[in-house]
């Protein structure tokens, strides 16, 4: 069973009317070398698994495919049919000699902007999807939609007087019994309020086979919603004085290629800019991943991957990033990277059931993580995901664990300056961020007072489909200015 990741940086998106899609035939396609991968794209879409292959197979550039395989883009492609059914073409809305850009509308009823990257050389092959919503420029390279095999409630009209917390609190506990109900949710949610639960309940199993149920206080995978440590370590040793943004790598990792290392900025680092490749696609990480269980072992996997483009270029999400952000924080406070967040995130905030645990280590109440992207002959199945099929240990990108709970005394230590020190006067706090891979979903959404928690032993979208529903309710709720408009979803790790 191939692991399905990578799958980040993605705006969530909100359906709304539009004209009728028109087959891909009748688009008036560019003449072009991206107009040919495009219309072939969405022929492929909805013929098929096979036909989706033979599409990368022909279509893809082979140095991007070497990067990033046929079975992780058919991952993709699964969760954007999962999310929007089948694609359609609305309009080309920009082309160039390696790029174009199109304007989708799915079955279920949402719209999607796609951007198809291609090589700047000829003949021009295509390298990545990016994806955003209609009226944006696409995310980043390699990106795809949140999934969601269930549009849920309509959102919130955006007019109006904004919505209770009564109603709030009805509107998710209605969301989530149904989903529970279909099938489609398993795990923990908590609305908070400032320190006080306003709604918390658990649904479903946290182990099918011993009859374990899912609890409030589970631990389940984060994904790579621990980036977010990661990130505000950096500024913690920012703020201390023991780094700086604008430093170069090679300061902190003489063992990196130099002539990389020295044009690569922290600041690029954690922004996604510093051209480093996706650790997950490492040959070494998918032939042992068990084996790996320290920062040295992940350090070692992304030490040797070459840039997959020129530091500071352009954007695109990487999961190898972080992991080299997680040895400059080690070097930078010598301290071990999981050591360091217990220290100075974990213990601050109070996170008594959150950790990067290792995978033979016994540790109480932590979810089985569940996916129907197993072996063929599983069909639709639930299946647990084999432990061959996981992490040693996750890593500074992902792969952590947490509660619901916790996430609240987090973002409770964000609020009060525990964390990162007082905010300015007027500062509102607030950020959505959501992560995932087979058997794991998460969403954490923070707006003024309010936090909202969702953790999943499901394949996504099983968290992450309430930000279109109950995350828009709050956002109007709160009336933070500054507030998210959408979430950062970063995926990934078992």
């Amino acid at each position: 069973m191939r692991r399905i990741l990578g799958l980040l940086f993605t705006a969530l998106l909100i359906a709304a009317p539009v004209a009728a899609p028109a087959a891909a035939d009748d688009i008036a396609w560019p003449a072009s070398e991206p107009g040919r991968h495009a219309r072939a794209y969405f022929e492929a879409f909805k013929s098929g698994e096979p036909a989706m292959r033979a599409f990368w197979q022909e279509h893809g550039s082979a140095a991007a495919l070497a990067q990033r395989p046929v079975d992780a883009r058919i991952g993709v492609w699964r969760n954007m049919s999962d999310e929007f059914g089948v694609l359609t073409p609305v309009r080309v809305t920009g082309s160039g000699d390696d790029f174009v850009e199109v304007l989708a509308r799915g079955s279920h009823g949402a719209e999607v902007a796609i951007r198809f990257a291609c090589d700047a050389a000829p003949p021009h092959g295509l390298v990545a999807l990016r994806v955003g919503e209609p009226g944006e420029a696409p995310g980043p390279s390699g990106t795809a939609p949140a999934p969601g095999a269930s549009q849920g409630p309509p959102p919130a009209p955006d007019t109006g007087p904004p919505p209770t917390e009564a109603q709030v609190v009805a509107a998710l506990r209605a969301e989530l019994d149904s989903l529970a109900k279909a099938g489609e949710f398993s795990g923990a949610a908590l609305l908070d309020k400032d320190g006080r639960a306003l709604f918390g309940k658990a649904y479903g199993m946290a182990s099918r086979e011993g009859g374990v149920a899912n609890r409030i206080d589970t631990r389940f995978n984060l994904g790579s919603i621990n980036k977010i440590f990661t990130s505000i370590a950096v500024e913690q040793l920012v703020k201390a004085g023991k780094l700086k943004y604008e430093d170069t790598i090679d300061q902190y990792l003489p063992d990196y290629p130099k002539a990389d290392a020295s044009r690569i900025t922290v600041r690029m680092l954690v922004d996604h800019r510093g051209g480093v490749p996706d650790v997950l696609n490492s040959p070494g990480l998918d032939d042992h991943p068990a084996q790996v269980r320290s920062m040295a072992d992940w350090y070692g996997l992304v030490r040797v991957m070459p840039l997959d483009f020129e530091p500071g270029s352009k954007q695109a999400y990487s999961n190898g990033g972080y992991v080299l952000l997680g040895q400059i924080i080690t070097k930078a406070s010598g301290e071990d990277y999981y050591d360091y967040i217990r220290r100075h995130i974990y213990e601050p905030a109070k996170m008594t059931r959150s950790d990067h645990y290792a995978l033979d280590q016994k540790v109480d109440g932590i979810a089985t993580s569940y996916t129907r992207h197993g072996r063929p002959t599983d069909g639709d199945a639930l299946v647990p995901i084999p432990a061959g099929h996981r992490y040693g240990r996750g890593s500074p990108a992902g792969g952590g664990y947490s509660t619901v709970e916790d996430l609240a005394r987090f973002t409770a230590a964000l609020r009060d300056g525990r964390l990162t020190g007082p905010r300015a006067a007027g500062e509102a706090p607030g950020f959505g961020i959501a992560g995932g891979s087979p058997g794991v979903n998460g969403l954490l959404i923070l707006n003024g007072p309010y936090t909202l928690a969702v953790l999943a032993n499901l394949d996504p979208p099983a968290a992450e489909r309430l930000a279109k529903t109950i995350g828009r309710i709050l956002r109007r709720l709160s009336a933070t200015p500054g507030t998210p408009t959408k979430i950062v979803r970063a995926g990934g790790g078992n």
